[in-house]
């Protein structure tokens, strides 16, 4: 299966990475690199990432969350803002991160971990561009 992407919204600011049941971290990465030619031409810092692993929480989940977590935010092109939200991380894993108040400091940016889709709109509306 793998993951999937799509616009979260018809403004194109927040590009959706869903987690099938069955994937992995290499599956992860490709799809973004392949999600960022949907982003060549929109303005920098402008798309940020949402990360719905609420699908793959069926007892199995892909070794390594510690270390593939912080790349949730990562810029791999101008138009991503560095910021990310991971829904439905489980919490066995979430409290083995090095994050406080559910935000961990990625790479490029901050991650912010939720557990329902009624938490993502506040962060989204802090992000907003004025």
């Amino acid at each position: 299966m793998g993951i999937r992407f799509e616009w979260y919204n018809p403004e194109k600011t927040i590009m959706r990475y869903i987690a099938e049941p069955e994937w992995n971290w290499h599956d992860y990465h490709r799809v973004v690199r392949v999600s960022v030619f949907q982003m060549m031409s929109l303005p920098e810092k402008s798309v940020h990432s949402l990360i719905d692993l609420r699908l793959s929480i069926n007892g199995r989940f892909p070794l390594g969350a510690m270390a593939h977590s912080r790349t949730f935010g990562k810029r791999y092109m101008p138009a991503l803002s560095g910021n990310a939200i991971v829904l439905g991380m489980p919490l066995h894993i979430l409290q083995t991160l090095p994050q406080t108040n559910r935000v961990l400091e990625g790479q490029d940016g901050r991650v912010y971990f939720v557990d329902n889709e009624e938490d993502i709109a506040p962060l989204l509306d802090t992000w907003k561009v004025p």
